[in-house]
């Protein structure tokens, strides 16, 4: 009976037509006919994009509960509401399992789960009383779906049984899809199993939507207009944008609106233009001031998260009559006690309450002004302007450029950055997280995609404002110090108009960060994000350099230059001699250039070129992956204001003429890192002997060598001979031998500010314990350490406890390696003793790779760590204890191993390579996992990987 109840409901005219502006506005739209199908973006709960899903994929892809974010417009509700009536007409075959399935406007709710369903679906009194139905419910479990709309706005604290059902849902077993806003969604992110993003509407979408609600004529003389508006064509991504922008072409077919203010301001207008013979009786005045009340009502309503109004909310009846008439507001009283009125949409509300907003802050009257002040004092952080208030300052700016100027004042003085769960993988436990990383890097992390953010909404703001260079000076404060991304293969309007219109305030950036991908294929995130802006794939390859990016950067007629920029070019199969030339432009435009360069042989043999054009200004130099020519390596060594040069994967033969014979020239290098660079000893000789030319050196790497003889021990000799002040020391698999580990630690006092010293992945052999020895003697003078990643050799192990005495003195330790020290249980015993003692409290990486730990010793470090509050690791972020020998973990060990692990909030990445867990220790892990929402990657054994069902060839488990 509920059933059929139901699906007589999703069926009919009263639920597929309706209309998206509000009565007033005589657009209607049908379900059935006006609407294409919506596209998603699957993400973890990490908040990142894994892949694209159709909305016949979404169908199939629902799990327990599934959240659907998404900006204002994007058409979340219809999605809810598609999803019912495909069930009622039983044309998709994913729906058909479910027995009942129930749409809830959350926004709407005013009473428990059984009384609302009764009002918004069925009918009271029904035919069924409460206790009956809600058992028909629990007993069909999964066969139930709830299609909740607007978390956003809703209450949970008031509706708790409601929330249950999504905060409760392994506990209540029902199957539940909840829609929300992006700025709510971090209250439901960690109940989630499966997340996805409504993506931005086609053009071709958008097109159709036009061509089904206009007449012909108006629609064809639209989509003209269309053709030469960016800014409008990308307004049309969004739904809601696309209906309003309709609804004005209906009033006023030739004004194209080129903000989302000035088209809900030309909608505004026309509401009220359109319906005053409703309102002829009432004086001017009065409608003045009524109007301005509906702006106060939207106004608080937003900072009270408030989106449903009573009759005592409006001033009298007469006030009720006029807004209504005009459709400011419109009123729902079908089977409620009392009505209630509201916007047509929450965007609206934001729009109205920024038009007051704006009213407000630039009126004459000072008692005006000042309750304006006081309303943006209550934007008090980051997160504030970034998210919750983003819209209403939006439609504050655009209303006009006195109040962005307002605005930007305002927000320049904001400093404290609020929550940052918005970007964090929350759990229930989300604020003691927040409390206990306040002293991590972390934190720092979250808070730079904070003020990245910001920048962004920043940028939106001035755009709105249509000020161009009269709000030139606030802006410039407001970018003071700040980084700016630029992603090539999207390049937003209001970069451009930037560029345009404030060239003076992009001195202000400290950092200009610009990515250009050759290769589309190379990047999944970034093709992603490219495909849900342009909602079409494209292979890039044909323009490596798009022109968008020409075009803002080669042909826009600024004449700034910036302070840094930093270019990264990946995976470019080719260049053709006009992007060359742009490129170098490009990187003449700051004063000091950081140029990264991966994956792209289509650079070598070219890059001397760009470096030539910009030689004075490169300071940072990053190569990975990219062969070089003799050209290429001469023009690097003769940049002699290089203060980092970093060459990774670089394996074609040196030559005379090559960078090793230049190098001395870098005689302002202060990072030197060579890693996987093919060099023999007379090489090494050559770097140790240019060292001497090297007083700012502070960080020097150099990995993965063979075949060095002696030219090793003069290297490190001259890095230990105190004539420069480094700070990290990086030697790992690069032959070094037991004489030159004893020159180092006998040298390290001249070394007191080491923070780094990786010499890992070294076999000593025999010299191993004499060397090593000599050298955790000698470690404690310099206490600044904070990475210890020590060589390996015959009986090593020997000094071990003598190591862990010397880590008592260095407290600022956040990474140790003790890769293949034979490590047992007792020595095992000694590190947990260390750690649960309030040692290593800071420490980050713990690298206890191929040891000889057995289940019994791994049991009692598990156990001693989660029991202990304080001293339990619990700031890693990664560890590796992998074994040397295959172990077989009991099912006591897996079990203390998982109620550790889950622990560890800053925890990605698990090693254990050697370790034969079975499917059920794997299950065990997954659940556990899951139900306490960890991220984190674990990196099996092969055989371990193939038991569980995932592949011998399988990488990695995740």
């Amino acid at each position: 009976m509920i059933a059929e109840d139901l699906r007589r409901l999703y069926l009919s005219s009263a639920f597929q037509k309706f209309h998206p502006l509000g009565e007033e506005i005589d657009i209607i739209f049908d379900l059935e006919t006006t609407f294409s199908d919506a596209v998603f973006w699957k993400k973890n709960t990490s908040n990142r994009i894994i892949n694209q899903l159709q909305f016949q994929d979404l169908l199939g892809e629902l799990k327990d509960l599934t959240v659907i974010e998404g900006e204002a417009g994007k058409g979340k509700t219809t999605v809810l509401k598609r999803i019912a009536s495909l069930w009622a007409s039983r044309k998709h075959s994913s729906l058909n399992g479910f027995k009942l399935v129930f749409f809830i406007s959350l926004r709407s709710m005013q009473k428990g789960l059984y009384e609302s369903i009764c009002e918004q679906l069925l009918r009271e009194p029904y035919g069924l009383d409460n206790a009956t139905f809600m058992k028909i419910i629990e007993t069909l479990e999964r066969k139930v779906l709830f299609c909740l709309d607007g978390f956003d706005e809703f209450k949970p604290q008031d509706y708790p049984e409601t929330a249950r059902l999504f905060t409760k849902n392994a506990q209540y077993k029902h199957s539940v899809v909840l829609t929300t806003r992006t700025e709510a969604l971090s209250q439901v992110r960690s109940y989630a199993d499966l997340l996805v993003k409504i993506g931005d509407l086609s053009y071709s979408s958008a097109q159709m939507l036009i061509e089904n609600v206009l007449e012909e004529y108006l629609a064809n003389s639209f989509l003209i207009q269309l053709e030469q508006s960016s800014t409008m064509k990308e307004m049309m991504k969004t739904p809601l944008f696309v209906v309003i922008a309709c609804a004005i072409q209906m009033g006023d077919d030739d004004f194209i609106p080129k903000t989302q203010t000035a088209l809900f301001q030309t909608l505004h207008k026309l509401m009220i233009h359109k319906n005053q013979y409703k309102t002829r009786d009432l004086p001017e005045d009065y409608i003045i001031e009524s109007i301005k009340h509906c702006g106060d009502l939207a106004l608080d309503g937003i900072f009270k998260s408030k989106f449903d109004f009573t009759i005592e909310d409006l001033s009298s009846q007469k006030e009720e009559r006029l807004l209504l008439a005009a459709g400011l507001l419109n009123k729902y009283g079908a089977q409620r006690l009392k009505p209630v009125y509201r916007f047509f949409h929450k965007s609206f509300q934001e729009y109205t309450a920024g038009r007051r907003l704006h009213e407000l802050i630039t009126s004459s009257s000072a008692t005006e002004v000042s309750k304006g002040q006081i309303y943006l004092q209550k934007i008090r952080t980051i997160s504030d302007i970034t998210f919750k208030y983003q819209n209403l300052l939006l439609y504050t700016c655009g209303s006009s450029k006195d109040a962005a100027a307002e605005v930007i004042k305002h927000i320049v003085s904001v400093k404290d950055h609020g929550t940052l769960l918005q970007f964090l993988d929350d759990s229930e436990e989300g604020v003691n997280v927040e409390t206990r990383m306040q002293s991590s890097e972390e934190v720092e992390r979250l808070k730079l995609l904070n003020t990245n953010t910001l920048v962004e909404r920043g940028l939106t703001f001035i755009y709105e404002s249509r000020s161009e260079s009269a709000l030139a000076a606030e802006f410039e404060t407001f970018l003071q110090d700040k980084t700016l991304h630029i992603n090539s293969h999207f390049i937003p309007d209001y970069l451009f108009y930037l560029f345009e219109h404030l060239p003076i305030c992009l001195r202000a950036l400290s950092l200009i960060k610009l990515e250009f991908f050759g290769n589309s294929a190379s990047s999944s995130v970034n093709e992603m994000k490219k495909t849900e802006r342009e909602n079409q794939l494209q292979n890039v390859t044909q323009a490596l350099i798009p022109e968008p990016a020409i075009k803002l950067f080669y042909e826009t007629p600024w004449n700034q230059s910036f302070n840094t920029l930093q270019i990264t070019l990946r995976d470019f199969p080719g260049l053709k001699p006009r992007e060359i030339k742009c490129i170098g432009k490009i990187c003449c435009s700051a004063s000091s250039l950081v140029l990264y360069i991966s994956k792209s042989a289509g650079i070598t043999g070219k890059l001397h070129k760009i470096l030539s054009t910009c030689a004075r200004n490169v300071q940072d130099l990053v190569i990975e992956s990219t062969p070089l020519t003799e050209k290429d390596e001469q023009q690097i060594v003769k940049m002699t204001q290089l203060k980092t040069l970093h060459l990774t994967d670089l394996q074609t033969e040196q030559g005379n003429g090559g960078f090793i014979y230049g190098i001395h020239c870098l005689k302002n290098i202060e990072k030197l890192v060579l890693e996987n660079v093919k060099m023999n000893d007379g090489d090494i000789k050559k770097i140790a002997e240019s060292l001497k030319n090297f007083s700012n050196i502070s960080v020097f790497h150099l990995s993965q060598l063979t075949g060095l003889g002696n030219g090793i021990e003069q290297l490190v000799t001259e890095l230990s001979s105190g004539i420069c002040s480094l700070h990290e020391i990086k030697l790992a698999s690069c032959c070094l031998t037991g004489s030159a580990i004893r020159t180092l630690a006998q040298n390290l006092h001249k070394l007191e500010k080491l923070e780094v010293l990786d010499l890992s992945g070294n076999n000593l052999e025999e010299e191993a314990i004499d060397a090593v020895t000599i050298l955790v003697d000698q470690i404690t003078v310099v206490l600044g350490l904070k990475v210890l990643m020590l060589p390996f050799g015959s009986n090593v192990n020997t000094c071990f406890e003598k190591l862990v005495n010397q880590l008592k003195s260095l407290t600022n330790m956040t990474k140790l390696g003790l890769q293949k020290w034979n490590l047992n249980d007792k020595d095992l015993l000694i590190l947990t003793s260390l750690v649960t003692s309030g040692h290593l409290e800071n420490l980050q990486c713990l690298d206890l790779a191929q040891n000889l730990v057995t289940t019994k010793g791994w049991i009692a470090f598990f156990e001693a760590l989660r029991t202990n509050e304080t001293g339990g690791l619990y700031k890693l972020t990664s560890l590796d204890f992998s074994s040397q020998v295959e172990l077989y973990p009991e099912a006591f060990m897996v079990k203390e191993f998982v109620q550790w692990i889950v622990k560890l909030h800053f925890i990605h990445e698990v090693v254990l390579i050697n370790w034969m867990f079975d499917e059920n220790d794997l299950n065990m892990i997954k659940n556990a996992k899951a139900a306490q929402k960890r991220e984190f990657q674990l990196r099996l054994s092969d055989t371990s990987k193939s038991f569980a069902g995932y592949g011998p060839s399988a990488g990695k488990w995740d």
